[in-house]
């Protein structure tokens, strides 16, 4: 993952999400040739954690937009240059990928796929909510999808380290992620500098 993939893997990650970076969409039958999508994330209904994982630690602009209390599957693409909208969440590889997760009959997909071409969010069988997010280099990007700038994201990890940090801090090492250690870092030297 590059930087950008890592700050809004991290982001979902903080959020309650399970995500997977790197999905591979095969080329097949309905896919032209092989290509990636960044991140694709589950976040369950009861998520709960002593430790950042509790209502008040979930970012506003994603309550605001989701339901918590539901079953929940993101697409996420990350775009840390400049791109095309209409390059973003491919008919091929959205079908492909909700396939993948698992949260849409096979009946169901077509249709699915023609509510997300016009909608960031859709909900699908059962109730579970389904939502694409664009994680770029720009603030306020309108389009049928869910936005957050990078440095949206870098803010809300650096706030959650700050509101846990006695906690992330002893704890960093076991983050599998050198950025993720280098912003529990960053706050800590923050806060011991304004204690000085």
């Amino acid at each position: 993952m590059n930087y950008a993939e890592e700050l809004a893997y991290w982001y979902l990650r903080l959020n309650g999400f399970f995500p997977i970076s790197n999905f591979v969409v095969h080329k097949s039958s309905l896919v032209s040739h092989t290509s990636d999508i960044d991140l694709l994330a589950i976040r369950p209904p009861f998520v709960y954690e002593e430790v950042g994982g509790q209502p008040q630690d979930w970012d506003a602009y994603l309550t605001g937009k989701l339901d918590f209390n539901r079953l929940i599957g993101v697409v996420c693409e990350v775009k840390s240059g400049s791109f095309e909208d209409e390059k973003l969440f491919r008919s091929d590889h959205l079908r492909y990928t909700l396939s993948r997760l698992g949260l849409v009959s096979p009946k169901n997909i077509e249709q699915a796929l023609a509510g997300l071409s016009q909608s960031a969010t859709l909900e699908v069988d059962g109730g579970t909510l389904v939502a694409k997010l664009l994680a770029s280099s720009t603030e306020g990007r309108d389009g049928p999808y869910l936005s957050r700038s990078l440095s949206q994201m870098e803010d809300f990890l650096a706030e959650r380290v700050n509101r846990y940090q006695v906690r992330k801090y002893g704890d960093r090492m076991f983050f599998p992620s050198n950025m993720f250690q280098l912003i529990i870092a960053q706050v800590h030297r923050q806060i011991a500098q304004r204690n000085l």
